[in-house]
């Protein structure tokens, strides 16, 4: 049975052609400078469980109970706190700043699914204009250096789950195996974008899989792009 995937108005929009947003759909970000906006959106973080409070205790460099002080209001934030406070939530207290930390939560192949999804501690600089939510993921493999080689970083947007032809996802299976792909139909299926030709579509409808996320950006370093430059000339 023939599924079509890519639901969009085509009137209205159309295939995306590529996943990396020139315009991002929309953005979460916004510029707060103050005491209250600041303490509001640390106890939106620490209540929904998207941060601990020991890593703002790290981030601001206080022991952890002075942050629960801060949450219970015994507790001001201080001057020369609140721009760290204000990066490490993806706020600015510099209306000028367009860029904002976020997490590298692990490794993903660019290859056959395999477990590789790994806590890390890194952070990654990305665009203030992304969606709050993303995550980075470092890719494993080469089966997409085409577009991203081995060692770059692609950014997730966990919230962005739909599936169009022609976009860029992490997608998982029912075993905890994950990689990262370009999903084009007709029929559907994942493929590599690679100049090594052993690496192969996986079908998709055959067996159950989970999508991790859309893929919204690329963070490629200067090593890498003097890589792909070299290896295309």
């Amino acid at each position: 049975m023939h599924r079509d995937y890519d639901n969009r108005n085509r009137g209205a929009r159309g295939i995306t052609n590529s996943v990396i947003d020139r315009g991002v759909r929309f953005s979460q970000t916004e510029v707060m400078v103050t005491h209250d906006a600041l303490l509001a959106e640390l106890q939106l973080w620490v209540t929904g469980g998207r941060v601990t409070q020991k890593e703002v205790a790290d981030e601001l460099g206080i022991p952890p109970p002075r942050v629960n002080e801060i949450l219970k209001h015994k507790r001001r934030i201080q001057q020369a706190e609140m721009p760290v406070l204000a990066q490490f939530l993806g706020l600015s207290a510099n209306p000028e700043s367009n860029v904002r930390k976020i997490k590298r939560i692990g490794r993903v192949p660019a290859g056959e699914l395999r477990q590789a999804l790994v806590d890390t501690a890194d952070t990654l600089d990305v665009s203030a204009d992304l969606p709050r939510d993303v995550f980075a993921l470092e890719i494993d493999g080469e089966s997409m250096n085409r577009l991203a080689p081995y060692g770059a970083d692609v950014i997730v947007d966990p919230n962005d789950k739909s599936l169009f032809s022609g976009d860029l996802y992490v997608v998982g299976d029912d075993e905890g195996q994950f990689t990262f792909k370009q999903f084009l139909q007709d029929p559907a299926r994942l493929v590599p974008l690679s100049d090594d030709p052993s690496h192969k579509d996986i079908p998709v409808g055959t067996a159950p899989i989970n999508i991790i996320g859309r893929v919204v950006s690329l963070s490629i370093g200067a090593n890498h792009l003097r890589k792909m430059v070299r290896s295309r000339s």
